[in-house]
């Protein structure tokens, strides 16, 4: 496991141990370690880096940007009458996953 990947899994398990004392709703908190995994691995990109790493960067954005937009739009209309949620999800709809395909 390389470092960057190590404090990858780190804040995903801090932002899972905050979420869980908010009482946020698990499909939510999904989204938002979904959509923190598409921002990650959208960031991971450089031209410098060799075919074999690209290729896993790629698969990873599409495997979680995808998946965070579907998210994305579900959670949307399903807590469009729950202000405190719906600014949550809004919070957590980066550029990455918005701006994905």
């Amino acid at each position: 496991m390389t470092i960057r990947t190590a404090v990858f899994v780190a804040c995903l398990v801090a932002s899972g141990a905050v979420l869980a004392k908010e009482k946020i709703p698990k499909d939510v908190q999904l989204f938002i370690k979904t959509a923190d995994a598409c921002d990650h691995f959208a960031g991971e990109f450089d031209g410098g880096l060799d075919e074999k790493r690209q290729q896993e960067i790629e698969r990873g954005v599409v495997k979680h940007c995808q998946l965070a937009q579907r998210q994305l739009k579900q959670l949307t209309a399903k807590y469009k009458h729950d202000a405190k949620m719906a600014e949550i999800i809004r919070m957590h709809a980066n550029d990455s996953v918005i701006s994905f395909r």
